[in-house]
């Protein structure tokens, strides 16, 4: 859920700023950007509704959060810490705690200045007034994808934001999803506190079972080497838009195969994921191109281009931050090799 906010705050900040000053979009990414780094630490109580079909279900969720990687949260079932190299899950019914070491990775750095000057070219934003959430002042805001989709306007897709107006973070989401809505309101929030990283730290129950994990990241391969180990042909695309091939991942979980192609240059990534026996589901705000009677799904997300393509059972994904047209080439190269006529093995 944490993350599901953070995007859908950098989705609408500058749109917001933009109805108010009528900045431009780079004035307001750098505001933004501004705002966000003033967020050291952040506390408080997440209260999640669900309802579908008439069924409502309320979770509550006390968290605590400290950039860049710590964090922890506590709801009726669990407590989960983290100090970003150690996770604890204490699972409070079986009085039992999985510690798992975390793997170091570089983590990416985001440029959200970047994310949301491309966010505001995809989405109009109302702003309906100002309300206080939890006694903090907010911004109310709409937002409503400018390219809506046949599958949004049927199902009345809408979303609505409660946005801090100190900090722009939002303190309470409403997404409906037609027959399905949610919400997520944070109360008693406070920014700021200068949390120590002590807090971070977990010390089990007394007569808590601990059970020990590792994580490893998956092993790189070559091309040869991935290929031998999935049942499908992998396709490798004939226009990688200059990226060239770095190494592969392969993952099995039960009759679900997948590949992931690495491709880099000047120090970014093109990922192309090609899988068996799983379906993911539809792009949002996507715009669907027809190539040899083949559909290919292309969206921008997170300032990303995705596509996705299938075949059946077999599903490829492209994610890279390139122009649109460009990650289209990539797919078209795809659906128009040899390799996309053979047919891919039921698994």
């Amino acid at each position: 859920m944490k993350k599901l906010a953070l995007f859908i705050v950098f989705l609408v900040l500058g749109a917001l700023v933009l109805g108010c000053t009528q900045m431009n979009a780079r004035n307001i990414a750098k505001m933004a950007e501004e705002k966000y780094k003033t967020v050291k630490d952040m506390k408080g109580t997440m209260v999640v509704t669900t309802n579908f079909l008439g069924k409502k279900k309320v979770g509550v969720i006390k968290f605590a959060m400290k950039k860049p990687d710590k964090y922890w949260s506590d709801s009726e079932n669990n407590t989960i810490v983290s100090n970003g190299t150690v996770m604890w899950i204490y699972d409070k019914k079986k009085n039992e705690v999985t510690k798992i070491k975390l793997p170091h990775i570089k983590r990416p750095k985001f440029d959200y200045g970047k994310l949301i000057e491309e966010m505001l070219k995809g989405n109009d934003v109302k702003l309906l007034g100002s309300e206080k959430v939890g006694g903090r002042d907010c911004y109310v805001i709409e937002v409503i994808p400018k390219n809506r989709t046949f599958y949004s306007k049927t199902l009345h897709i809408t979303s609505k934001l409660w946005i801090d107006k100190e900090y722009w973070y939002p303190l309470k989401i409403e997404l409906n999803y037609g027959k399905f809505s949610i919400t997520i309101e944070y109360r008693n929030v406070k920014f700021n506190t200068g949390i120590p990283d002590s807090f971070f730290e977990f010390k089990p129950p007394e007569g808590a079972k601990v059970v020990e994990r590792k994580i490893s990241m998956p092993k790189k391969l070559t091309l040869q080497e991935a290929q031998k180990q999935v049942n499908f042909t992998i396709i490798t695309p004939e226009y990688t838009a200059g990226y060239k091939f770095d190494y592969a991942y392969v993952s099995k979980f039960g009759k679900v195969e997948t590949v992931s192609l690495h491709y880099t240059k000047d120090g970014n990534m093109l990922i192309i994921t090609e899988s068996v026996g799983f379906s993911r589901t539809f792009l949002p705000n996507s715009t669907k191109i027809n190539v040899n009677g083949t559909t290919l799904e292309v969206a921008q997300i997170f300032g990303s281009t995705l596509l996705r393509i299938r075949k059946g059972n077999f599903e490829v994904d492209i994610s890279a931050k390139l122009p649109k047209d460009e990650v289209i080439k990539i797919g078209k190269s795809i659906v128009e090799s040899k390799a996309w006529a053979i047919e891919v093995p039921q698994t």
